[in-house]
């Protein structure tokens, strides 16, 4: 089955009333999924479980104000030793509102069905009234 485009036109969409961008860290990070791209050995995996870590613990990021709330790193190339010697590295206070997932399989083979069941597994706890909560 092929799925089709969602178009809109200019106006219907100028007339439309969107809500505004729900920030993690303010200005820099909003609500969802990231990737994140760039060179092999650049850091990305240090970012990535840096901001997982700060995230959890709701503190600044650059200066940025937090929305604190669980938070979920799926690091597919390291395994938890490696993870766990990098938390040795960056804090020494890990929340438990900070997940980690290692396990790795691929397009076609299950990892559909596997990322679904992945908010399913994490109880999640907002801090804020204002966000809605599954």
């Amino acid at each position: 089955m092929t799925e089709r485009f969602h178009i809109i036109d200019g106006e219907t969409l100028m007339n439309q009333p969107l809500s505004p961008i729900r920030f993690v860290v303010e200005g820099l990070l909003s609500h969802g999924l990231h990737l994140l791209a760039g060179a092999p050995k650049s850091g990305k995996s240090w970012l990535a479980l840096w901001l997982s870590v700060t995230v959890a613990k709701g503190e600044e990021v650059w200066g940025g104000k937090v929305q604190q709330g669980t938070t979920l790193y799926l690091c597919f190339e390291d395994s938890r030793l490696r993870i766990q010697n990098r938390l040795f590295d960056i804090t020494g206070d890990v929340p438990p509102n900070v997940h980690f997932c290692e396990e790795s399989v691929r397009l076609g083979e299950g990892l559909e069905s596997a990322s679904g069941s992945l908010s399913l597994s994490i109880p999640i706890r907002c801090s804020s009234s204002s966000i809605p909560c599954r």
